[in-house]
C-alpha cells in the first residue's frame, strides 16, 4: 500500500471545500459525470448537519 504526501492530503480537502461552497447553478454547468459526483458529495456532508 502507498503513503500519501500530506500535501496530496491538503489539497484534496481544500477541493472538497471548494466543491461544497459551489451554488447549485454552478453544478449544472459541470458534465455529467462531475455534476453527479459533485451532488453526491454534497449529499454525504449535508446529512450529518442539523
Amino acid at each position: 500500500m502507498s503513503r500519501v504526501a500530506s500535501s496530496e492530503v491538503f489539497e484534496a480537502e481544500e477541493l472538497l471545500e471548494e466543491v461544497d461552497s459551489w451554488s447549485d447553478e454552478e453544478i449544472e454547468e459541470l458534465p455529467k459525470f462531475y455534476r453527479e459526483k459533485a451532488r453526491e458529495y454534497r449529499g454525504l456532508t449535508n446529512s450529518g448537519e442539523g
